[in-house]
């Protein structure tokens, strides 16, 4: 049972990950300033790590080692994966015009965004973009230990971006954003991952049972562990953390100019690009259709043409009978996952040009 109120939110606010922080400045302080900003950061905590046993790196990695402290229902976990993986294009569609352009509209939590310039016209949004999908092909499509050093290389990366943030020149408003990257940020993001995946896909006209919403979020459970979020904020359940989501999106959902600069560099870096080639018109109308008016009137977002309206009425449909038909024939339930495998794995590899993100900190003014 969830049970968060306001004042834990914003204590959340002050809360990091000490664990990850406190290797990061063992790295630092052992190795230099340039090996927390190089591409082998992972690999000097490794080896910090070996070379003490009581240091700070080696109780990172030994957390790794462990599994999370409640029973892992492995069979809704992977449950959970397939019902991305069989949706994967849409959840994709989800995931870039939906959830990332809903978190731009936190006022608190795009802060971080915002100053390290890379969802900007200076900086690399297709490839920004592109290693968050490698990281959820990872969890979708990886095993549990590529899930653990895929979630320790983003943790990482957040305990870079914290410290690059707290000691740069003019420092960070805590008092008015919270420490950057902080606990409830990470529910939040977390949060774009799972359930409002889940409610964008219904919005699409994905019809998920009550079990796969479950299955879904008990998936992203298990990574929001390894990402380092405290327990209290790990819910037991999709119902819990679309309230939990909820929570934060009331108190934090006020779109400011950052919120528009952050939709603009999204929306007209992917204008007729791939991998899905909208149009900025329609991508922009499609960001509507998923945060509602509201939120969109704030960020100056297109309205669907009516020939648009149609096509998304008909898609709609389409997608509740391949939904309806799946239940009931098993094989072409095997064959969307198949599919949505193939079309997640070249998405990736073409986009990334086969290579691995480094997930390194770059900072664009």
């Amino acid at each position: 049972m969830l049970a968060i109120s306001e004042e834990d939110l914003n204590r959340k606010r002050l809360e990091c990950d000490p664990l990850a922080d406190n290797a990061m400045e063992e790295v630092a302080r052992v190795r230099g300033e340039k090996a927390i900003k190089g591409h082998y950061v992972l690999r000097a905590v490794q080896d910090l790590g070996r070379l003490s046993e009581d240091s700070h790196c080696a109780r990172f990695i030994e957390f790794y080692e462990q599994e999370p402290p409640w029973e892992v229902d492995w069979q809704m976990w992977e449950l959970g994966r397939r019902v991305f993986v069989r949706n994967s294009v849409f959840a994709g569609l989800v995931l870039m015009y939906g959830s990332l352009v809903s978190s731009f509209t936190a006022a608190y939590g795009n802060k971080v965004l915002s100053a390290t310039g890379r969802i900007s016209p200076n900086g690399d949004v297709r490839r920004r973009l592109f290693e968050t999908l490698f990281f959820v092909r990872a969890v979708v499509l990886g095993s549990s230990s590529e899930i653990k050093e895929a979630c320790m290389r983003v943790r990482l990366l957040h305990a870079a971006v914290r410290r690059h943030l707290l000691h740069r020149d003019g420092g960070w408003e805590i008092e008015n954003f919270g420490c950057p990257i902080n606990q409830e940020d990470l529910a939040g993001t977390l949060s774009t991952f799972s359930s409002v995946v889940v409610d964008g896909l219904e919005i699409l006209g994905v019809s998920l049972s009550k079990t796969e919403k479950d299955a879904y979020q008990t998936l992203w459970k298990y990574v929001g562990f390894y990402l380092g979020m405290t327990s209290d904020l790990l819910c037991d359940n999709y119902e819990e953390e679309w309230k939990l989501c909820n929570m934060i999106r009331v108190r934090q959902c006020k779109p400011d100019p950052d919120s528009v600069v952050l939709t603009e560099a999204l929306l007209q870096e992917f204008a007729s690009k791939n991998p899905f080639y909208l149009s900025y018109n329609f991508s922009s109308s499609l960001s509507r259709h998923f945060i509602g008016d509201d939120l969109a009137d704030e960020l100056g977002l297109s309205r669907f043409n009516m020939l648009s309206q149609v096509i998304m009425n008909l898609l709609y449909w389409i997608l509740r009978t391949s939904c309806f038909t799946q239940r009931r024939v098993s094989f072409l339930e095997h064959g969307l996952y198949k599919f949505g495998k193939y079309a997640l794995n070249t998405i990736v590899h073409l986009s990334l040009g086969g290579r691995e993100p480094s997930f390194i900190m770059k900072v664009y003014s």
